[in-house]
C-alpha cells in the first residue's frame, strides 16, 4: 500500500538525516535549521556583549516570543509569561496561589512528576493533593488502557469537593496518549467555582488547545513546539492572575521601573500582564530559538494544520496495523480514541508482550526513534513526517 501524504513541514527545514525516523518529539522535538541560525547569530553577543542592542537585542526578543506564543494559540499577548518549563509555569501557580488550609487541589492518577510535585509541596502548607482514576482500573502502568468509552472529565468533576480550589491535568496525556476535552472539563470547572490548570506541553504545536474556563496552561517549548529544552510559555487568564503573587523579580516590575531603574509610581509595584509571572531574565538565546521555530509553524497553516496531517497520518497507520493479527485489537482501540477526539499527536501502543524487546532493538538498529513510559509504545507524528514514514514504521511494527 503507498500512502500518499506529502509532508507538511519540508523536511529540508531541519538536519533529519535521510535514514532517521524520529518518532519521539514527544520526548524531544528537533529545532528547525532557521532556529539554529538564530541561535548562532545571537551568539555574537554573547562573545561581544558591547555589541548588544538593549532593545533589539533583548526586549525585542521576549516581546516577539509572547507575540509568537499569542499568534499559535489565538490569545491575548497580554496574558502570556516566559517561563523555563512546564514545571516553573505550574510552581507559578502554585506557589502564587492564596492558599488556606484546608484547601485541595485535584489531578488526575498517573501525572507527570511536573503536574504532581509542586502540589504535593504544598502539605507543609495544608493543602491536600488528591489524585483521581480517569477511568475504570487505570493505574500507574499499562495494565488497563484508556478506551473511547471512558469520560475522564466527568470522574474529575465529580470528584470535587467544597474545599477543591484548583483542578490540575495534563491535556494530552504523556504515557497513554489520552487527550482530555478541555472545554468541557474548563465549562464544568467554572461552573463549580474552581481553577482548572493544565500542562499542555504533550499537545501545544501539535493539537489546538480550548481555553475556554481555563485558568492557566503552561507548557515547556522543546516538543511539538520545536525549541531547546529550557523555554516555555505561560498563559493565564487576567483574573486569575491578579490573585497570583508574584515571585518579586525586577522583570514582573511595570515599565517604568524594571527598564530605567527608577521606582515607579504605580498603584502596583507589579506588572499587570504575563510579566507579572516571570522569573527574572530569560535566556535570550532560548527565547530567539523558540519565537523562530514557532513561526515555522505559523508559516505553514499554524497547528490547526499540525493536527490535520497528525491524524491523517495516524489514521493511515492504523489502517494498516488493522491488518495484523498481533495489532488488530490495539489498532482498533486506538483507531475508537482517535474517532473521538481523545487522541494528540502520541499514538500509545500496548504492544504484544513476545515483541516488546524485539521492537526496541530493532528500532535501535534501523534509525528508527521511539520512546517507552510506562508500559507503552509510544510513535508521535508531526509535520515533517509523511505517507512513506507511515509506512516505514508500520513494516517496523508488522515484522515477524
Amino acid at each position: 500500500m503507498t500512502l500518499a501524504i506529502p509532508p507538511l513541514l519540508p523536511r529540508d527545514l531541519f538536519d533529519l538525516p535521510p535514514d532517521m525516523l524520529w518518532l519521539s518529539h514527544c520526548k524531544d522535538g528537533p529545532i528547525p535549521r532557521a532556529a539554529a541560525q538564530q541561535l548562532t547569530r545571537l551568539l555574537d553577543t554573547e562573545l561581544r556583549p558591547w555589541s548588544l542592542r538593549w532593545n533589539e537585542d533583548f526586549l525585542d526578543i521576549q516581546a516577539s516570543l509572547r507575540q509568537a506564543g499569542a499568534t499559535l494559540f489565538g490569545v491575548d499577548v497580554q496574558d502570556i509569561s516566559l517561563t523555563t518549563c512546564t514545571s516553573t509555569g505550574l510552581q507559578a501557580i502554585s506557589l502564587g496561589y492564596p492558599w488556606k488550609d484546608g484547601d485541595e487541589v485535584l489531578i488526575p492518577v498517573g501525572e507527570f512528576p511536573s503536574n504532581r510535585l509542586p502540589w504535593l509541596a504544598l502539605e507543609p502548607r495544608g493543602v491536600r493533593c488528591r489524585e483521581v482514576p480517569l477511568w475504570p482500573g487505570q493505574a500507574v502502568n499499562a495494565a488497563v488502557p484508556p478506551h473511547a468509552g471512558i469520560e475522564p472529565e466527568q470522574r474529575l468533576l465529580d470528584a470535587i469537593a467544597p474545599n477543591t480550589r484548583i483542578v490540575s491535568v495534563s491535556w494530552v496525556r504523556y504515557q497513554d496518549g489520552l487527550r482530555l476535552d478541555l472545554a468541557k472539563l474548563g465549562r464544568g470547572c467554572r461552573e463549580r467555582g474552581v481553577h482548572l490548570v493544565v500542562d499542555g506541553i504533550q499537545g501545544a504545536g501539535t493539537a489546538v488547545p480550548s481555553f475556554e474556563g481555563v485558568s492557566a496552561f503552561a507548557t515547556g517549548g522543546h516538543k511539538g513546539l520545536l525549541g531547546l529544552q529550557g523555554q516555555g510559555l505561560l498563559w493565564t487568564d487576567a483574573s486569575f492572575r491578579e490573585q497570583l503573587m508574584p515571585v518579586g523579580t525586577w522583570l514582573s516590575a511595570p515599565d517604568a521601573f524594571s527598564q530605567s531603574g527608577m521606582q515607579a509610581k504605580a498603584s502596583s509595584p507589579w506588572a499587570a500582564d504575563g510579566r507579572r509571572l516571570e522569573a527574572g531574565s530569560p535566556s535570550i538565546l532560548s527565547c530567539a530559538v523558540l519565537a523562530s521555530s514557532i513561526q515555522v509553524l505559523l508559516d505553514h497553516g499554524g497547528v490547526a494544520a499540525v493536527q490535520a496531517h497528525v491524524e491523517k497520518l495516524q489514521r493511515g497507520l492504523l489502517i494498516e496495523l488493522a491488518t495484523s493479527a498481533a495489532w488488530k485489537g490495539e489498532a482498533a482501540r486506538l483507531n475508537d480514541l482517535l474517532q473521538a477526539g481523545r487522541l494528540g499527536s502520541i499514538l500509545s501502543f500496548v504492544p504484544p508482550a513476545d515483541r516488546y524487546e524485539r521492537l526496541l532493538k530493532d528500532a535501535e538498529a534501523i534509525g528508527i526513534g521511539t520512546s517507552i513510559r510506562e508500559g507503552y509504545l509510544r510513535v508521535a507524528f508531526h509535520g515533517w513526517h509523511s505517507g512513506q514514514d507511515v509506512e516505514r514504521c508500520a513494516a517496523w511494527l508488522m515484522a515477524e
